[in-house]
Order: C-alpha cells, then sequence, then structure tokens
C-alpha cells in the first residue's frame, strides 16, 4: 500500500543532491529500492548522508513508510532522525528510526503477554543485575571473591549475545566444573528475574528473536509494520542481532546494511565481521554498491590508511581514494619513553595553537587509557585545557582513587573514610555490616578504625577478622617504612603486591581488569618521575599535588580544549589534527589482541586504519624506544603497521628544530628524539627470535602483566610460533615475536 501524505511538490530530485559524476555509486545507494543491498561504505564517504537520503526517497518518492533503520548508539539514532527531518516536510508514525535496544524494547512494550507479562515489566540496568547476581551466589554458597556479580553480568550477557542458554552453554562448553558452577548461576538467575517480572539489558534483542521464532503471528505483524529494514554499521553485529535482521527481512528481502568491514573494531564484545563478509551467500541476488571515495582526508592520508589495511585478507576488495589535495605529510617521530613522547605532541599542539588551530580541532589518540596519563601531566603543566572523551581523567578512574585511599591511610592512619573506601577492596568478607561492627567498636573503645582492624576481641567472623589484621599489618609494616623514609614508590609497589590488588586484578584476567592494572602500573610511574623532580620525596607531599590537580580540575569548565581519547572511542569522529602515539608492538598492536590467531593482528591492523581516517589535514605518529613498567625500564619494538606506510606518505625531511620536542624550561632533546619523516623502514626484525627461546611445555616465563606462568602448549615455527601459558587459574595465548617473554 503507497503511502501518499507527501505532496506532489515535495518529490526530491537527487540529481540535485548528488550533481556530480563521481557521486554516482553514492546516488545509486539512494535510489536502490528493493532486494537485499549491501553498501560498502569506506571511511569518510558520507554514509550517514546515503542512509537518510534513501530513507527520504523511500518516504517521498515512493510513498513507503513501513520503514525500520536500526543503528547501535542513541547519538547516532538521533541524528538520523534529525537530517531526515531536514529532508521532508514530517516523520510518518509507521517509520522507526532506533537503536537495537531500543527497538526491540519496543517490541516486547507491546508482546509481553507472551512472556508470561501481561502486566508489563522492569527493565534490570547494571546495579539491578549485580544485585541479583550477588543474591544467587550467595544462595548457591559460592565465593564471592571469585564468581564477581559484575563479571558474571558480563558473561551472562554474552552467552546472551552468542544466543546460549544455560543449557546450551553447559553443552558448549563441556561439563567442567566451571562451566557447570557457571550455568548453574546463569539458570537460578533466570528463573529469580522471570519471577520478579523483569528483563535485563542482554535479554531485550535475544527475547525478541526468541518472540519472532515461536510466533508466527508476532513475527508476521513486525514484518507487515517494516517491510523496508535498514541497518547502520552491520559490521558491528553480533550472533543475536544479526538473527534478528535476518528474521525481519522476511521473504520480501527488502534489507539494505551499510558498513565498512575495514572498520570492524569490536570483536571483544562479540561483534562478527563474517557477518558482513558472508551477506552475499546469505542473500545470492543482493547489489553490492562500494562508496569508496574519502571526502575527510587529504590524500597522504588516505594512501597511508589504504596500503595499511591491504595487509589485510579477511576484507571485501576495495579500494578507497580521495579527490583531495595532497596535504601535509604524515610525521612520524621516536622518542626515547613516554614522557618525552608527551611533551613532543604538547609542542606541536602548541604550535599549531599559536597559528590560529582551536584546540577542539586537535585529537591525541591512545591504544588503552593508561597512556592518558602523560599527556595530562604535560597539558595540564602548560595550561592547555583538554577533555577525556568515552572515559574518566586518569585521577578521576575508580582504581586510581582506591589506591589513592590506600596511599592515604599509609600517610595518615586517622583518614576513616580513606579507609572505608578499600577495607573491602579486594573483597575480604567485611560487608556492610561488618564495617558498622567495626564503627562501634572503634567508639566504643575510643581507638581509630585502623586499631581497630587489628584487635582480637572484634566482633567479626573469624575469616573476615582474619583478613582485617592482615590488612592491620600490612599498614603497620607501610607506616613504620614511611616514618623510616623509604620512598613513595617503595611503598606503593609493596601496597600493590601485599594488598592483594595486582593479584586481584591479574587473575580476573579481563580486557577491562588488565586496563585497571595498567592504570595502577602509571600511577607507580607517576610517583617515581615525582621522586625524581622533588628535593625531598615524601608520601603526604605527592598526595597533596594529586589533592591540588584533582580539585582545580573539578571547577573548570571548558569551551575550547584538547581531545584525548582511546582509539575505540575516536571510531565516527574526525578531528584537523590527530596525534597517534604509542604505536609500539604490545602497545599497539596490543598484546592481548594477538593471542588468539592471526585475526587478532587483523583486528588491531583495522583499529590503527580507524585512527589513521580520523585525521582530515594532519597526521602525526609516535613511538617510545623504552618504556617504564612498574620500576623496570624496558625496550620496545616500533608496531609493525608502522613499515606498512608507504615511504611518499612521509615528504621530506623536516629540520631537526623543527622535530625536536622540548620540555618546558628544559633543555632540547635533539639527541634522544629522532625524526623519520625521510623514510621511515622501520625494522620489526629485533622482536625476540622464538627459537632462541627454546619454549616447551612445562617450562616457565615471566609476562609483563600477567607475570609468572606455565608453558602448556608450543606450536607453530619460527616469527609464527604460538604458546599457551596457565597464569594461576588463568590461560592465555600469545604469539612469541611479539609478546615480552622471559624464560625462567
Amino acid at each position: 500500500m503507497r503511502f501518499s501524505s507527501y505532496s506532489e511538490s515535495e518529490i526530491i530530485d537527487f540529481d540535485f543532491f548528488f550533481p556530480h559524476r563521481s557521486e554516482r555509486r553514492t546516488k545509486k545507494a539512494v535510489l536502490q529500492v528493493t532486494g537485499p543491498v549491501l553498501i560498502l561504505a569506506g571511511a569518510g564517504s558520507g554514509k550517514t548522508r546515503v542512509i537518510t537520503h534513501r530513507i527520504a526517497n523511500l518516504l517521498v518518492n515512493h510513498g513507503i513508510d513501513r520503514i525500520c533503520a536500526v543503528t547501535f548508539t542513541n547519538k547516532a539514532a538521533a541524528e538520523m532522525v534529525e537530517r531526515v527531518k531536514n529532508l521532508v516536510s514530517f516523520l510518518p508514525a509507521n517509520l522507526q528510526i532506533k537503536t537495537f535496544h531500543s527497538l526491540c524494547l519496543y517490541i516486547l512494550r507491546r508482546e509481553a503477554g507472551f512472556f508470561g507479562f501481561d502486566n508489563g515489566f522492569t527493565v534490570y540496568d547494571t546495579t539491578l543485575q549485580e544485585s541479583l547476581l550477588k543474591q544467587v551466589v550467595k544462595d548457591l554458597s559460592l565465593d564471592l571473591k571469585f564468581y564477581r556479580p559484575s563479571m558474571l553480568g558480563n558473561y551472562i550477557s554474552g552467552l546472551k549475545d552468542k544466543m546460549l542458554s544455560p543449557e546450551a552453554y553447559l553443552e558448549k562448553e563441556g561439563r567442567t566444573d566451571f562451566s557447570k558452577t557457571i550455568s548453574a548461576i546463569y539458570k537460578e538467575y533466570e528463573k529469580r528475574k522471570d519471577t520478579n517480572r523483569a528483563f535485563d539489558f542482554g535479554d531485550l534483542i535475544w527475547k525478541t528473536v526468541q518472540l519472532f521464532q515461536k510466533s508466527p503471528d508476532a513475527i508476521a505483524k513486525y514484518r507487515h509494520k517494516w517491510e523496508y529494514v535498514m541497518v547502520d554499521e552491520y559490521q558491528d553485529t553480533n550472533k543475536v542481532q544479526y538473527q534478528l535482521v535476518l528474521l525481519l527481512a522476511g521473504e520480501k528481502r527488502n534489507l539494505c546494511v551499510v558498513g565498512d568491514d575495514d572498520q570492524s573494531i569490536y570483536s571483544w564484545r562479540g561483534a562478527d565481521i563474517g557477518n558482513i563478509l558472508n551477506f552475499e551467500k546469505d542473500f545470492p541476488e543482493s547489489t553490492v554498491i562500494k562508496l569508496e571515495e574519502n571526502y575527510r582526508s587529504s590524500s597522504n592520508i588516505i594512501l597511508a590508511a589504504s596500503k595499511v589495511i591491504s595487509n589485510n585478507t579477511q576484507r571485501k576488495q576495495k579500494e578507497i581514494f580521495t579527490n583531495n589535495p595532497e596535504g601535509s605529510p604524515v610525521v612520524l617521530n621516536e622518542f626515547e619513553n613516554e614522557s618525552e613522547e608527551a611533551h613532543g605532541v604538547i609542542t606541536r599542539i602548541r604550535s599549531a595553537y599559536s597559528y590560529g588551530t582551536e584546540y577542539k580541532n586537535i585529537a591525541i589518540f591512545y591504544r588503552t587509557n593508561s597512556q592518558s596519563r602523560y599527556f595530562e601531566e604535560a597539558l595540564r603543566n602548560l595550561g592547555i585545557p583538554y577533555k577525556i572523551f568515552g572515559g574518566f581523567r586518569f585521577f578521576d578512574r575508580a582504581e586510581i582513587k582506591d589506591f589513592i585511599a590506600y596511599l592515604s591511610v599509609v600517610s595518615n592512619p586517622l583518614d576513616s573514610v580513606s579507609l572505608l573506601r578499600i577495607v573491602n577492596y579486594p573483597p575480604r568478607g567485611i560487608g556492610d555490616s561488618g564495617i558498622d561492627k567495626i564503627r562501634e567498636f572503634s567508639l566504643e573503645k575510643g581507638i581509630s578504625l585502623l586499631e581497630t582492624l587489628g584487635q582480637e576481641d572484634i566482633p567479626l567472623k573469624k575469616a573476615a577478622k582474619s583478613k582485617g589484621k592482615e590488612l592491620y599489618s600490612l599498614f603497620s609494616d607501610l607506616i613504620e617504612k614511611a616514618e623510616k623514609n623509604s620512598s613513595p614508590s617503595e611503598i606503593a609497589l609493596e601496597l600493590l603486591n601485599r594488598s592483594g590488588l595486582m593479584s586481584h586484578l591479574r587473575d580476573e584476567g579481563t580486557e577491562e581488569s588488565i586496563a585497571r592494572l595498567e592504570n595502577l602500573q602509571e600511577l607507580v610511574n607517576s610517583i617515581e618521575e615525582y621522586e625524581k623532580n622533588s628535593d625531598s620525596p615524601s608520601l603526604e607531599e605527592y598526595l597533596n599535588q594529586i589533592s591540588l590537580i584533582t580539585s582545580e580540575e573539578e571547577s573548570k569548565e571548558l569551551a575550547d580544549y584538547v581531545n584525548l581519547m582511546t582509539v575505540h572511542n575516536a571510531k565516527g569522529l574526525e578531528f584537523k589534527i590527530v596525534f597517534l602515539s604509542g604505536l609500539e608492538e604490545g602497545t599497539f598492536p596490543h598484546s592481548m589482541s594477538l593471542e588468539d590467531s592471526h585475526f587478532g593482528d587483523e583486528e588491531e591492523r583495522r583499529l590503527f586504519y580507524v585512527a589513521l581516517t580520523r585525521a582530515r589535514e594532519q597526521l602525526f605518529l609516535s613511538y617510545c624506544r623504552t618504556s617504564r613498567k612498574f620500576g623496570k625500564v624496558e625496550d620496545r619494538i616500533p608496531s609493525r603497521f608502522l613499515s606498512e606506510i608507504p615511504k611518499e606518505c612521509f615528504g621530506e625531511r623536516a629540520s631537526r628544530r623543527e622535530l625536536t620536542a622540548r620540555k618546558p624550561q628544559g633543555p632540547p632533546l635533539a639527541s634522544k628524539t629522532r625524526s623519520f619523516q625521510e623514510s621511515p623502514n622501520i625494522d620489526v626484525s629485533s622482536a625476540p627470535d622464538p627459537a632462541n627461546l627454546y619454549l616447551k611445555p612445562g617450562d616457565r616465563v615471566k609476562h609483563k602483566q600477567f607475570g609468572i606462568g606455565t608453558i602448556q602448549k608450543v606450536s607453530g615455527k619460527e616469527k609464527n610460533t604460538k604458546v599457551s601459558i596457565r597464569f594461576g587459574n588463568l590461560e592465555k595465548n600469545f604469539f612469541v615475536a611479539y609478546t615480552p617473554l622471559e624464560k625462567l
């Protein structure tokens, strides 16, 4: 049935919007109405413009309003709605432009009776989910320290994204003690959630898929309601989202998906690049339209990005290009360490600002959040405003605040606020009721909370009392060492080890926990740097400096600022000038991403490609020769991706004076900072030779992040040698050539 509420005068002439011959593919993508369509939209090719004009074409020129367009973020959905509004006089009621989750919530609210929720349901947020999981773990008499609600919540959500029930998970993983326990927790959690008439966030898409699979009436209803389905960022879809899309497409198969396999960077949260790579197998009659022209970046930047990504094998063949001018050459700098790298980058930023570039048009990218600390410190020291996007400033991060609380108790044993923050972190079995008892005992005896932990007659359970005494003993030892002038960094390192913080995060073994451990490592580095720059360093003075930093940051309202973010958070953004830092093996590509297979290397290369294509006019790349890890200086190897950038992208050699970074009020770093603008010729052959390590099962090795482990399995040869290593309860896989391992 034709939707005819638009007047004849509103018919859109798309020759007006796409007048140039070079835009013929873009216009074809807009005008292709029926059947399955795959639009491969390269970086900077105007993807959102294509989607919104296609919706307008369906609405106005074809009288079709039964349209459902889905994307991943509320921001993207809102932007899409606004752009369509600018093209048509009004939006019809049938048109839905939503995120996957909001679309499914829309459906479930109308179909709740299918699940026995006739009076509606509650959607549990993370807090409510973890609260229920905590109850389940307790009632199953399991250890909350090992089966933490936050970890379980993420794990169960991941299983739902893979469409695995408790029983299916158990069958897939095999009946190990661990899988049986997880399955039991999952099953009981689902049972209680149903009793409470609730869904969690992970249910929304999967329950909708179950509804469509089990109810012919429901799927027929929504296929009729939305005869035309569009999906944005298709390369980021996971298994359950993919299944939802196939179900909605139905027999009419009027499905249009838009995406770029070269920007698929979220496998760690379930995204399956195979969904976009196999679209033509799922829909053999599909039309494939490639949007390869980049409208954003200079040709130098596009040449660099194009040549790098061509090294991937898991990709659709396409050649990104631009008609933009050549622009400035890509700049590559080597620095001695992270501190000098930060000062070199900030020197460049000050120069750009002095020539009229606003700070908000400049971005610093890094692979992991822990790398932001050096840049934050350098920017602060020079009074340059900045914002962290997609995360917290370094000293606002929870793990940093926790560790600062530990240090504060050493500095001031009467600091009860700091002690209460960490008395049960890592978990020591001292819950809210135990804390109340500690407070009451402290008031009754007229002693501090810290002294209370060391008392024999404190009314706590045996295990909690023992842990409390261990904590008291730890603080007593470190307070004594501080009084005897032990350095703040020595105290910090001992605290990290003896408090259980390091082992707690390492044993968790998730990307998030390793990122938190890296942040703590950076905090120790900051303490060591403070010691070098202080005549009489003390823990108290260091903490006072931190307090001043956080207080000043809280009071600032910024209008213009430098943008700091991880590359993952940079996706979808663009900046006039981009600084991409930390380009060393093990950092970018990240060691954890290289564990599973060759395709980990490919995802890291896609992430590198995303970073390069965020820059419009100028791109600066940098790496360090050394880095400091928990007090030890380690040599670094330049990232393999640097050697994949063509020599011609780097232009002619700039003058030494221009390239040399300077520390504020300090001597030039010409002897330590080198430019590779003329010819990078980065050689990664200095990676450790696997043959020289003679690794075999049973060997003990040391990894810089995971500590000491035992080799379980060795496979592959030479640079492809791969090892499986067990660290406590955690087993990880690594390519030896790109992993810093020390044989013990």
